[in-house]
């Protein structure tokens, strides 16, 4: 009984603040909200209708799994080959290791700020590295094409976590197996493909869980970047259900657009871990 005890105010927790409301945002999406006459009129699935009559709510997924796209490419696989990479280094790999992680540990705020300066048209970093190799220099954040790419760059040089626990996984690795494979003649490219990459894919496969849901619900990083904008090209799901609920005041078409970004996690997530499954068997 101790046990249960002991979990009952965690668990009551756990379903106040977690799973609460995602049946209250349910409840809500039935409803043409009113804040005021709680809770208004009942439309049933009218406002998931609407919302998929929406061409800002396609726009907003399509710029979401572009975002997913690039995430993947840097900041799920570049850290994973510079921890391979570093791995393979003798000296300097506890200097190394260190100024990968500095940049992770600055606030995300302060690092917009930072980017955003590097980013600036006039007098941005960015603009005079294009200029000193002959290039003409760029409008990145007013640039629709352009845009995505600026909000997802700053998270390869900010991905040092993500390249320690490669790397301690990596380094987690027996000893016995990997001098095995080197007297069977496996070093090399051979070493990575055949028995570390095969033996940290537990890690890998939490990262890119974790990427695909960061990724999915994006908000505050496009947010403080452009605004959504250029003309939509930054507004993710995030930014599209914040703007329902801050800017048009449609509680219901926003918490119908939660509710189904929910789901489409929650299946992406069941998909991946299916995938882990037939892979082990």
């Amino acid at each position: 009984m101790t046990p249960w005890c002991i979990l009952f105010i965690p668990m009551a927790c756990t379903v106040w603040l977690k799973y609460y409301p995602i049946f209250s945002a349910f409840f809500i999406s039935l409803f043409n909200y009113d804040p005021i006459n709680q809770p208004g009129k009942f439309v049933g699935f009218q406002n998931y209708v609407d919302i998929f009559q929406m061409q800002g709510y396609w726009d907003s997924w399509k710029n979401t799994f572009i975002l997913l796209a690039l995430q993947l490419c840097m900041c799920f696989l570049i850290p994973l080959i510079q921890a391979l990479l570093l791995n393979e280094l003798v000296r300097l790999k506890k200097c190394l290791t260190t100024l990968y992680i500095l940049p992770a540990l600055i606030p995300t705020s302060v690092n917009v700020i930072i980017w955003k300066w590097i980013w600036h048209p006039d007098y941005g970093v960015a603009n005079q590295i294009v200029k000193f190799f002959g290039g003409q220099p760029q409008t990145w954040l007013s640039d629709p094409n352009l845009v995505k790419f600026c909000i997802i760059f700053p998270g390869v040089l900010g991905g040092g976590l993500t390249v320690l626990l490669y790397l301690s996984a990596i380094q987690g690795v027996s000893t016995d197996i990997m001098e095995s494979a080197a007297l069977d003649g496996c070093t090399g490219f051979g070493r990575i493909i055949h028995i570390i990459l095969p033996n940290i894919s537990f890690m890998v496969f939490i990262q890119l869980i974790m990427c695909v849901i960061t990724t999915m619900q994006l908000l505050d990083v496009p947010y403080m970047y452009a605004s959504g904008g250029p003309s939509g090209a930054s507004t993710t799901q995030g930014i599209f259900i914040y703007n329902a609920f801050n800017q048009d005041l449609n509680y219901g078409r926003g918490s119908a657009a939660s509710v189904i970004l929910l789901l489409v996690i929650a299946a992406m997530t069941m998909i991946q871990m299916r995938f882990e499954k037939m892979e082990k068997e």
